[in-house]
């Protein structure tokens, strides 16, 4: 039993020092490794150094104490004074482990998580919001559409979309450059914006194409809107070292119905809407053709 006994710190040590080799090996392989796992890796290894010296103290003095080390050894490892060392060096440990887990790691692991969120965020940010101009994606339009004709359907809700394009956008880009065709670009995403109200969706859905989400609008009046919006871009056209670019739009507007069978086909048809306005000499408005039945309310004023 006095062999067990002895025996037991030994195989305490042996577990401990493959700890820490499985540390010092990971850090070997992985040197660049940094944060919350850099200091979880220094916290481990202090607890790793504090068990091997705590037990290999004791090993050696219960391994003479039980007659399986030479018996001098107890004598030298049993004065009092040195008995408490190892006390000691543990309580010490335990305040560095501590120190690191309270002042160190916690505040990192709160910041790294922090940043994680933000990145997380900045990800959905730029899948959704288009770089150039501001405005939502094709994708993430075409989501909350959905949702939209689903809710007007639902409760029997008008909903119209326009879609929205740049007429001779090429001839922007090939006389002024490309920067002054961003700028354009730029320009029309504005006044849709600032022409919109809260609850409508501005998209960028192709290169010079826009499509705007107008709910509980119906498409006489998302005809007007888009008559404005369509002076308002023409009158408001930008200007380039002193000289005032063209710039019109043409507009095809689709109202849904409750016989809409999606989004897709929604769009479908304004984008239909807007080839007729094109070919009718652009800078115009055209509207989708209206249902024959089952098309959706106006909505109460």
């Amino acid at each position: 039993m006095s062999y067990l006994a002895a025996l037991t710190y030994w195989v305490i040590v042996a577990l401990w020092l493959t700890v820490l080799g499985t540390i010092v090996s990971f850090y070997i392989r992985n040197p660049q490794t940094f944060g919350t796992t850099r200091f979880l890796l220094a916290i481990l290894s202090v607890d790793a150094v504090r068990n091997l010296i705590e037990n290999l103290y004791f090993g050696l003095y219960f391994g003479s104490v039980y007659g399986v080390l030479p018996a001098n050894l107890e004598a030298v490892l049993g004065v009092p004074g040195l008995l408490i060392v190892p006390k000691l060096l543990n309580v010490l440990a335990s305040c560095v482990v501590l120190t690191l887990l309270l002042w160190r790691w916690l505040p990192l692991a709160v910041k790294e998580h922090g940043e994680a969120k933000q990145r997380a965020s900045d990800l959905e940010t730029l899948a959704a919001v288009d770089f150039l101009t501001g405005v939502y994606t094709r994708r993430h339009f075409e989501t909350l559409a959905r949702i939209e004709l689903a809710r007007a359907q639902r409760y029997i809700r008008p909903l119209s979309v326009l879609m929205i394009d740049i007429d001779h956008f090429k001839a922007v880009n090939d006389r002024f450059g490309h920067a002054a065709g961003d700028r354009v670009l730029q320009n029309v995403a504005a006044m849709c914006l600032a022409e919109k109200r809260d609850p409508d969706v501005l998209a960028r859905i192709g290169g010079e194409e826009f499509a705007l989400m107008l709910p509980e609008t119906t498409a006489t009046a998302a005809v007007e809107f888009a008559e404005r919006l369509r002076h308002q871009v023409r009158e408001g056209a930008p200007t380039l070292d002193g000289e005032k670019i063209s710039v019109t739009i043409s507009i095809g507007v689709a109202g849904a119905s409750i016989r809409t069978s999606g989004i897709e086909a929604l769009l479908q048809q304004a984008d239909q809407a807007l080839y007729e306005a094109k070919r009718s000499g652009r800078d115009q408005v055209a509207r989708a053709r209206i249902p024959e039945r089952g098309s959706v309310p106006e909505a109460a004023e």
